[in-house]
């Protein structure tokens, strides 16, 4: 009977950990939202993010958008740069609601100077986080879940997630979920950049287990901390991306 209600507790408070409740930042009087068109929207106060953590998610209701619609998070103080790289809404079907999933940096900035929704063509009705019990590595400079397992999936980060970025630092890649054929291309200078494929050059990546990594030389680093970066995957869900010196990023 005893071992009964230990695994009941233990199932039910697993429960509780997954579908932890959103808590409600801002919300719009009207179901219609409030127009956000490279004004920005509403601000959320570093107050409001006290209770941030790394592994949590910023969710933001989506009531109506335009063709082109585009949807960042920028950092509450205006100049520090994007809190979480921007989504293009185009492919979402109204209303939605959009995730950002946060890396223990992000959430250090969030609970330091809040953010405010910025971007073109959408209307907005809330902005709710949600907290989680997942670890995330200290290294991660992106964490979510992209689901390449049947298509080209683009993760595009700008130059100031790399602002650190030195030659011998390992940028690593956490996946799961991986099919047969893995394909893992990134953009080194964003766009136009520098590619580098692991089918063509397998010289270049490590893989250990689930992660996938390439270790930067001084051209890679700064262009990364001057234009950003790209990654086009295929065949696996990309969890995480780490960014880290030699060995920091060989254990989950």
């Amino acid at each position: 009977m005893i071992k009964n209600l230990l695994a009941l507790f233990l199932l039910i408070s697993s429960v509780a950990s997954v579908c932890a409740t959103p808590v409600v930042l801002w919300q719009s009087d009207s179901p219609e939202g409030v127009s956000v068109n490279w004004g920005g929207g509403p601000t959320i106060s570093a107050e409001q993010c006290a209770d941030f953590t790394g592994g949590g998610k910023i969710e933001v209701g989506v009531a109506s958008c335009n063709s082109g619609a585009f949807l960042l998070l920028t950092k509450g103080d205006w100049v520090s740069g994007d809190l979480c790289p921007g989504v293009s809404l185009d492919d979402l079907t109204m209303p939605a609601t959009v995730t950002f999933s946060l890396t223990p940096a992000q959430a250090e900035s969030a609970k330091e100077l809040g953010f405010i929704p910025f971007g073109t063509g959408y209307n907005i009705s809330r902005i709710s986080y949600v907290p989680s019990e997942t670890e995330v590595d200290p290294d991660a400079i992106w964490f979510g879940s992209e689901d390449c397992r049947s298509d080209w999936k683009n993760i595009d980060l700008s130059a100031p997630f790399f602002a650190d970025a030195k030659a011998g630092d390992k940028l690593v890649f956490v996946t799961s979920d991986r099919g047969p054929e893995v394909i893992m291309q990134p953009i080194i200078g964003n766009w136009g950049g520098i590619v580098l494929n692991s089918v063509n050059n397998p010289e270049l990546f490590t893989t250990e287990g689930d992660l996938i990594s390439i270790t930067l030389t001084d051209e890679w680093a700064e262009k990364l901390k001057e234009k950003g970066f790209v990654l086009q995957a295929y065949g696996a869900v990309i969890n995480e991306m780490r960014l880290g010196p030699p060995g920091g990023g060989d254990a989950t």
